[in-house]
């Protein structure tokens, strides 16, 4: 059975850039280890995997991407080079390391999403802000599925 992330879960960053990783995610994790990096695009919010995923991807870059290419270099260093393995402790909190916190302005109140294969890990207000400008830009999420669905077969 495949394991999937979803929901959305509020919890506080403390002054030591601590922050509880929610059980729920924590259960379908079924280990203590992640992986955190930034985000895609500069959306200034944190991805997080699974050491089964992270590994996956670093595969896929790998068969696809060429670092002697120049742009393909910047991949690598704005997204693989940040990563950093985390333990979630005896207590159920991830350190996050400074760099991260910095670049996803990552204050107190932040927001945990289960999105399939990944977690985002937001700031409460970069997030809303996002949101608001993302309905704003009349970005439709249901309507981008309709152009995703799958033809009808042929059996």
């Amino acid at each position: 059975m495949k394991k999937y992330f979803y929901g959305e879960y509020l919890n506080t960053l403390d002054e030591k850039g601590r922050i509880a990783f929610p059980a729920k995610l924590r259960e379908i994790l079924g280990g203590e280890v992640i992986w955190i990096t930034k985000g895609m695009d500069n959306d200034r919010s944190l991805m997080i995997y699974s050491p089964e995923e992270w590994d996956k991807l670093l595969q896929d870059l790998d068969g696809k991407i060429n670092i002697y290419n120049r742009d393909s270099r910047w991949l690598y260093r704005k997204f693989i080079a940040p990563a950093r393995e985390v333990v979630i402790d005896k207590n159920g909190r991830i350190a996050i390391p400074h760099s991260l916190r910095e670049y996803a302005n990552l204050k107190k109140d932040c927001v945990f999403l289960g999105m399939n294969k990944v977690i985002e890990l937001w700031d409460v207000d970069t997030f809303n802000d996002e949101d608001s400008k993302a309905s704003e830009n009349g970005i439709n999420s249901f309507e981008e599925l309709g152009r995703l669905s799958k033809q009808p077969s042929m059996n």
